[in-house]
C-alpha cells in the first residue's frame, strides 16, 4: 500500500508539473517568501528574545547528546503536528475561499523553515548549519514534495469550484475523488517524514551534540 501510493503520488507530480507549473511556481513563490521572510525576521528578535531561544538550544543540545530525548513524546507531537497541518490543507482545498488559506499554510511552513536555519547559523555559526543538515533537512526531503503535491492538488480542486457551470457535477466528484487519494497519499508521505523526524533525526542530532559546545 505505500509503495503503491508512492507510485500514485509521484505520477500525480510528474502530471501535474507538466499541466499545471503555474501553480508549482506559484506555490514555489510563496514558500520561498516565507524562507526569506523568516530568515529576515531573526534581526528584528529582541535581545531578551534571542537569549530565551539560546538558552532553549543549548538545553535541548544537552538533552539530546545524553540521549535524553522522550521518543514517545516526540512521536506523539510529530504525529499531530503533521496531520493537523495536511488536515487543514486538504479542508483548505474543499473551497474557493480556503485558496488564501492554502497558501497561508505553504508562507507559514516556509517562514518556520527559514527562521530555524537562520537561528541556528547566527547562534552556533557553522556548527549550526550543520545542526540544521542532520536535524530538519532529513525529514523535509520527504516533507517539501508532499507540502508542495498537496498544495497544488488543494489549489487545483479549489479552483475547479468556481464558477460552477452546469453539468460539471460529475466531473466535481471525480475531482474530489482524486483529490482525496492524492492528499491520502501526500499524508503518508508526510507521516514518513515524521517517522525520519522521530528516530533518524536525533540519532544524527546525538551524535552532532556531542561536538557543538554553545557559546
Amino acid at each position: 500500500m505505500p509503495g503503491r501510493r508512492g507510485g500514485l503520488l509521484r505520477r500525480y507530480w510528474i502530471k501535474t508539473l507538466r499541466a499545471g507549473w503555474l501553480l508549482y511556481l506559484l506555490v514555489l513563490a510563496v514558500f520561498s517568501l516565507g524562507l526569506v521572510c523568516g530568515a529576515l525576521n531573526i534581526d528584528f528578535l529582541p535581545p531578551g528574545g534571542m537569549a530565551s531561544l539560546h538558552d532553549y538550544l543549548s538545553a535541548f543540545l544537552k538533552e539530546a547528546g545524553g540521549g535524553q530525548v522522550d521518543t514517545g513524546q516526540l512521536a506523539r507531537q510529530v504525529m499531530y503536528d503533521k496531520l493537523y497541518f495536511m488536515t487543514a490543507l486538504y479542508l483548505a482545498g474543499l473551497t474557493v475561499i480556503g485558496i488564501p488559506v492554502v497558501l497561508v499554510l505553504v508562507f507559514l511552513r516556509g517562514f518556520a523553515l527559514g527562521f530555524t536555519v537562520a537561528f541556528l547559523s547566527r547562534d552556533l555559526a557553522l556548527q549550526g548549519l550543520f545542526l540544521a543538515a542532520v536535524a530538519i533537512m532529513p525529514q523535509n526531503l520527504l516533507f517539501l514534495p508532499a507540502l508542495f503535491v498537496g498544495a497544488v492538488a488543494a489549489l487545483t480542486f479549489a479552483l475547479l469550484l468556481f464558477p460552477r457551470r452546469s453539468g460539471m457535477g460529475g466531473k466535481i466528484w471525480g475531482s474530489l475523488v482524486r483529490y482525496t487519494g492524492i492528499m491520502v497519499a501526500v499524508v503518508a508521505v508526510a507521516l514518513g517524514a515524521g517517522l525520519v523526524e522521530i528516530y533518524l533525526s536525533p540519532w544524527l542530532t546525538r551524535i552532532l551534540a556531542g561536538m557543538i559546545i554553545p557559546r
